[in-house]
């Protein structure tokens, strides 16, 4: 309460809204040029009666406070109706003409009286979202923030590290979907994200069964479905078809959002997925969730042949395929229906390792390659396998068959790569220059994706 300004401290424990103080300031004036000009301000009809206690020409001094506490002696003449010796504190307030200031009575026998500049009080008596506050934050930033720039920002203080606005503040964070944590340290604004980036994130902070399944759809859009909206069905669902020339397949998805209970459960049309199912013959029905935490849910689905999925497990998967896609095939192995969901994703998770490590070791060829052609040294695979013996590799035991370097040579010895030559007494060779031999590679990735034209000959 003490970093957010609608609120203000009484005295010990005793807490209330700014604008409850300032209530009784609710007489509007209107600043002119000459007023800034002389400090004064015109008694006008309205303002009078405020003043009327002293009614001769004698000059009398009254006292105003502002809203930091700070007295202004000021002297009235209420036949003139004129109250002088604002100057300076019109100059330090920095009002312009058509500024309003607001006028109160405290104590009228102690001749003391509320003065406010409207445009200073707005910013303490509004409603503030503190989520538009950091939204506000990192936006005028333009770039990410870590939580401690975020937390002094909003409360001029670092962090206390267990307070209670502390943990406000992170909860903000978390759940609101302007906002997305890069890494363990740094958020940003998700409009930062490509649109790729942002799939997972929009469906995760999707706030209706609408914007969940629009957005479930493009997460398997982008994996490489074709999607199809099931028609006539009471629940909710679409069937994302893998088509290939052989062993096409077809997956029915359909999902809850976090808030389901016991009657949305009960709501769903179990019968109408199985219909599907047959009719398509289709390999799986998936329900994606956040949490599957109700054991009716997870009895049903057993029951009716539903795996569930949590969407974590497809953050994983739209992680990884935004790096380097996998096949439609890889795909089917993940969502098996066969196996438990946690099996299928550690096979999927295999896979992946298996692949990351071959392009790691073709990295490593090819880095062994550039150093020996510096030092003029002699290569061959005996050598090759040593070599990469002794450096830090992804297999658990250090060892690098040499059936598989010699597989890695074939293939960085052909087109479309053919980078290196092998020479008849067995010697490998690098073929192009260092800088050529990356453009080669990202020429190849290029043309596979599709993301460059290149002209026939």
């Amino acid at each position: 309460m003490g970093a957010d300004r609608r609120f203000i401290r009484y005295q010990r424990g005793i807490w209330g809204l700014v604008k409850w103080k300032y209530r009784e300031a609710n007489l509007p004036y209107t600043l002119t040029s000459y007023c800034l000009l002389n400090g004064t301000i015109t008694l006008t009809s309205y303002l009078k009666p405020y003043f009327s206690w002293h009614r001769d020409d004698r000059t009398v001094e009254i006292v105003f406070v502002d809203s930091e506490g700070k007295e202004i002696k000021a002297m009235l003449n209420y036949r003139q109706k004129i109250i002088t010796g604002f100057r300076e504190w019109f100059q330090d307030r920095e009002l312009e003409v058509n500024d309003t200031v607001l006028i109160g009575l405290i104590d009228q026998t102690r001749k003391k009286y509320f003065i406010l500049a409207e445009k200073e009080i707005k910013y303490d008596t509004e409603k503030r979202d503190i989520g538009e506050t950091i939204y506000q934050l990192l936006y005028n930033e333009g770039k990410p923030l870590n939580f401690i720039q975020i937390y002094s920002a909003i409360t001029r203080k670092e962090p206390d590290y267990g307070g209670l606005f502390e943990k406000y503040i992170q909860d903000i964070l978390k759940s609101d979907g302007r906002f997305i944590l890069l890494d363990t340290e740094q958020w940003a604004l998700t409009e930062w994200l490509e649109e790729e980036e942002q799939l997972y994130h929009n469906l995760y902070y999707a706030d209706s069964s609408e914007s969940f399944y629009n957005s479930l759809k493009r997460c398997f859009q982008f994996l490489g479905f074709e999607i199809e909206v099931a028609k006539d069905t009471p629940t909710e669902l679409f069937i994302a078809h893998a088509q290939l020339a052989f062993k096409s397949y077809y997956l029915i998805i359909t999902g809850l959002l976090e808030n389901y209970d016991i009657s949305t459960i009960r709501s769903l049309d179990w019968m109408s997925l199985k219909r599907v199912r047959d009719r398509l013959k289709a390999d799986s029905i998936i329900l994606f969730s956040k949490k599957f935490t109700l054991p009716e849910l997870v009895d049903r689905a057993s029951e009716e042949g539903v795996q569930l999925y949590e969407l974590s497990i497809l953050e994983y998967i739209i992680k990884e395929h935004r790096q380097i896609p996998f096949s439609l095939l890889d795909l089917r192995i993940a969502f098996n229906p066969m196996n438990h969901t946690n099996n299928n994703i550690a096979k999927l998770k295999k896979i992946r390792e298996n692949q990351w490590k071959n392009w790691f070791l073709i990295k490593m060829i090819i880095d062994i390659l550039r150093a020996a052609r510096t030092e003029d040294t002699y290569m061959d695979i005996d050598l090759l396998v040593k070599k990469m013996a002794i450096i830090d590799t992804p297999f658990p035991d250090g060892n690098i068959g040499q059936s598989l370097v010699k597989k890695i040579i074939t293939v960085l010895s052909q087109e479309p790569f053919k980078l290196i030559e092998l020479s008849a007494s067995g010697n490998i060779i690098l073929i192009y220059p260092d800088h050529l031999v990356e453009e080669k590679i990202n020429n190849i990735w290029q043309f596979i994706m599709n993301k460059q034209e290149f002209s026939k000959v």
